[in-house]
């Protein structure tokens, strides 16, 4: 099964490389991230754990992601790009390799930690290194381009990632990752351009950038938004097979949404540099929807269907939140996207607590009720936001 990004931007054959390792990249990242949700059940097996506490791991390497994003975005913005990507993606599959190779829940968290320090700057380096290849007025496709990682991930990586642990066990599935991380970091070091530092552009400081009311709406809106996906999404396991999927079908229905993605990271790439606002509505009211009928008792194929229209709403909002932050605060160098990671990543954590905790006393159908409702709350969010800032240069 293959999916597509969108066409490269104009630029020449480098600067398409350049994208292209981005691209995969992103992909591997996503891949890492995300990869528990499917192994849930044979990780607490061999961990002695439970699938709640497993479930906490996602959401630890989160907590390191919201806390360290903007600081480290501010370190690295004194690193040319090419280095800082290299150094984050080794460090990296340094992380996934020691989970994988660790019995102890207590080494897997430090594993993780370690691997969510990497991801704290990974993405404000890679959408700030798209950004930077291309002219102004195609900033959105360059960005979708980067975000053609997480649609394939989605897509291929989670669901291979989740047949190859349980088929041979979900060590293997980790260590793999580790590899490909630590391929992708000499092909960065071999592919991206070496540009100088960001911060020689001399961006706008960051305590005038978090004070203006875009800036602060769109962070909301992003962490309310992932605080009600990931609620839902984090325990998609249980979620499906209380709905009547076999549990060896999951990884299928892992596969549907993550295909379902590319269609919304087309949409993204279209729409980003012409019609950002109406698309971003589109898409968040899309995410509440669709839980909404995901957490109705219902068919099988009900909630198939519900899942594949989750991932088209998905697949369009990383990249439409960051041209969002872009647009908020266009004279903020790698702030914003480091902001938009930050804020992503607040809602991931929050969404694997609050789903872990609703586990314990609830239908796991209630935890899409919260996700709809959180969906509900980011879309007002999305609407009070000013379409532009007068404050920005």
């Amino acid at each position: 099964m293959t999916t597509t990004a969108p066409a490269p931007p104009q630029g020449g054959l480098r600067v398409g490389a350049a994208l292209a390792a981005l691209t995969l990249a992103t992909f591997a990242a996503v891949t890492a991230e995300t990869l528990p949700v499917g192994l849930l059940s044979m990780i607490a097996a061999d961990l002695s754990t439970t699938e709640s506490r497993v479930g906490l791991l996602v959401s630890a390497y989160a907590v390191v992601v919201a806390v360290a994003s903007l600081p480290l975005t501010a370190l690295l913005a004194r690193w040319p790009r090419r280095w800082a990507l290299t150094g984050l993606l080794v460090t990296y599959a340094v992380g996934n390799a020691l989970f994988a190779a660790t019995d102890s829940y207590a080494v897997a968290v430090v594993a993780r930690l370690l691997a969510g320090l990497a991801h704290a700057g990974f993405f404000s380096v890679a959408v700030g290194a798209a950004v930077s290849l291309v002219p102004p007025e195609r900033a959105g496709r360059a960005t979708a381009w980067v975000f053609g990682g997480t649609t394939l991930a989605f897509a291929a990586g989670v669901p291979a990632g989740t047949a190859l642990g349980t088929a041979a066990g979900w060590r293997w599935a980790f260590a793999g990752i580790a590899a490909v991380l630590l391929l992708l970091g000499v092909l960065a070091a071999a592919l991206l351009p070496a540009s100088p530092p960001p911060a020689a552009a001399a961006p706008a400081p960051l305590r005038q950038v978090l004070r203006r009311r875009p800036v602060v709406l769109v962070a909301a809106t992003t962490a309310v938004l992932m605080l009600g996906h990931y609620t839902a999404f984090t325990y998609i396991s249980p979620i499906a097979t209380a709905a009547g999927v076999a549990e060896t079908h999951v990884s299928l229905v892992l596969l549907a949404y993550g295909v379902a993605g590319a269609l919304g990271l087309a949409l993204a790439g279209a729409l980003a540099d012409r019609l950002p606002r109406p698309a971003l509505i589109g898409a968040v009211l899309l995410t509440a929807a669709t839980l909404g009928v995901i957490s109705a008792p219902g068919s099988t194929v009900v909630l198939v269907v519900a899942v594949v229209l989750w991932g088209v709403a998905f697949g369009s909002l990383p990249t439409l939140l960051q041209a969002a932050a872009r647009r908020a605060a266009p004279d903020a160098g790698d702030a914003a996207p480091g902001l938009t990671n930050a804020m992503f990543n607040v809602g991931i954590a929050g969404g694997g607590v609050l789903g872990a905790r609703a586990l314990l006393v609830a239908e796991p159908s209630a935890l899409a009720v919260a996700g709809a409702a959180l969906a509900a709350v980011a879309l007002v969010l999305v609407l009070l936001t000013p379409r532009r800032d007068p404050a920005a240069r």
